[in-house]
């Protein structure tokens, strides 16, 4: 029975008794022992109910401090997974410690090519050929350490990073080989870095493989331009200038460091390669912010960029022979070699503009004994080597998503002899054609700007091809079987390139 229904039942017995009080005197002795009775029963469930409060509390309170309990190991556990460390998207996979200090970035692409050559002649490999190509293929790790101004990277290329290339003695396709490993200390506008990376050096070379206009990087930048290298590089960088100077190994375009853009061979191997080498390179920022020149568009809605850039090298010292007979680097011995590059780019907001020349220069630096120098030419070389490119390219977007673009090429290699070697039954030297007269042009169509884009384009060489073919990028060697190098040389080439 509830406290209210006795109190209710004990009120109106009550009145009951008292109504009857005069009745007799045994009625009123039991209503008062009824009396009584209730008394004791309604004091019975005072106390219970008391008690019952009592419990409800008591349980409160042990509740309580358990979820206390609970979030106190909660925290503890989460101090020690990093003090609440983040993960996600920031332009890139991420994994940083909650206080900033410590930052894995994740990143990386590739590209699914199809290439078809056509030659009127060809020597050792068939014409017209054709095929697909994993190429540019690449996985990054980059971030800092300790705290934001300790920054390293470490990156891997699959394939080569300009195709799988075929020739090099003792490579092996689809191998994986180690681009960049590097560590910076950054002081708040100078740095310190030291590791492998990209020689600071020409423009096209800078950028990334996922950021091109076209397929692959032009023949001027793999027979003059500078690839990755070894070394210490200081820097600078402002609101105006860029600047970058390295102390490092060989500079040649294709090093011990994969400086061409695929694996180094068995035969190039030695490091150091020089007893000397410098390389540095200055730009300027004219209009436009830095991140505007990552990439070689200019994506419609941009402001006006414009940028100048130079830079220069200087060796001496030995290179060791290279296997790969299309090289010219290989011969050289002894001697000074150096070069310069300047380049300008302009963005106009849905149109690019970027050119560039190649100047280099090897004194004392052939040998004419080395067993591969028949294969450029038995003549007595020049004591210096004197060579030269140029390459003016552009862009223009249609639509926000779609850009035409367009490539020309001049280079001459100097100094390499000038009379033909016998080389499988025919006359010949590569030496004897030193040229590149190419015309290129194609299309882009961007699915979501550089990170996932189709890309085509064809080319047309004027001239037969012999030191600036067969650089991974699709352009074969004009030797023939007949002993003449052909002329009629073009390419075409389409690829879907993605990168995250």
């Amino acid at each position: 029975m509830s406290l209210s229904k006795t109190v209710g039942l004990f009120a109106g017995t009550t009145l009951t008794l008292t109504s009857v009080a005069f009745g007799s005197t045994e009625a009123n002795t039991d209503a008062l022992k009824q009396i009584a009775d209730l008394r004791a029963e309604i004091a019975s469930m005072k106390a219970a109910a008391s008690g019952d409060n009592w419990l409800t509390e008591q349980r409160s309170a042990e509740i309580k401090g358990l979820v206390q309990d609970v979030l106190a190991d909660a925290d503890t556990r989460s101090s020690l997974q990093g003090a609440g460390g983040s993960a996600g998207w920031d332009n890139g996979f991420f994994l940083a410690s909650a206080d900033g200090n410590f930052r894995l970035n994740v990143s990386g692409g590739g590209q699914a090519r199809w290439s078809f050559n056509r030659r009127s002649g060809s020597y050792g490999d068939r014409s017209p050929a054709w095929g697909f190509q994993g190429a540019t293929t690449e996985l990054a790790f980059s971030g800092h350490i300790v705290d934001p101004s300790w920054q390293y990277r470490v990156s891997v290329g699959l394939f080569g990073s300009e195709g799988d290339y075929v020739g090099v003695a003792g490579e092996t396709n689809g191998s994986a080989y180690l681009k960049d490993m590097f560590i910076l200390k950054d002081f708040g506008g100078w740095y310190l870095k030291a590791g492998q990376f990209q020689a600071p050096y020409s423009r096209e070379r800078l950028m990334s493989d996922y950021t091109q206009s076209f397929i692959a990087r032009s023949n001027s930048n793999y027979v003059f331009g500078l690839g990755r290298t070894q070394g210490i590089e200081a820097g600078y960088l402002s609101d105006m200038f860029r600047v970058a100077v390295a102390y490092a190994d060989g500079l040649s375009p294709r090093s011990a460091t994969q400086n061409a853009g695929y694996p180094n061979s068995a035969g190039n191997v030695t490091s150091p390669e020089y007893g000397f080498s410098m390389v540095g390179r200055v730009e300027v920022k004219l209009a436009g912010n830095w991140k505007q020149f990552e990439a070689a568009q200019s994506w419609r809605g941009d402001d006006f960029a414009l940028m100048l850039g130079v830079g220069g090298y200087w060796q001496t010292g030995q290179l060791q022979p290279d296997a790969n007979p299309q090289t010219t680097d290989f011969l050289i011995r002894e001697g000074n070699s150096y070069g310069v590059t300047a380049d300008a780019t302009a963005g106009f907001g849905g149109f690019d503009v970027y050119g560039a020349f190649y100047y280099s220069q090897t004194n004392d630096g052939i040998d004419p004994t080395s067993p591969t120098y028949a294969f450029f030419g038995t003549g007595t070389p020049a004591p210096t080597m004197r060579s030269f490119g140029a390459l003016l390219q552009g862009g223009f977007f249609l639509t926000d998503d779609f850009q035409l673009v367009a490539r020309y090429e001049y280079g001459d290699v100097g100094g390499l002899g000038t009379t033909g070697a016998t080389v499988g039954g025919a006359t010949g030297a590569i030496a004897t054609n030193n040229l590149q007269s190419i015309a290129s042009f194609g299309a882009n169509w961007y699915f979501a700007k550089n990170r996932a884009k189709w890309q085509a384009d064809f080319g047309y060489s004027f001239v037969p091809l012999g030191v600036f073919a067969q650089n991974g990028n699709g352009w074969q060697l004009d030797y023939s079987d007949s002993g003449a190098f052909t002329e009629d040389q073009w390419l075409f080439r389409t690829a879907v390139t993605f990168s995250f």
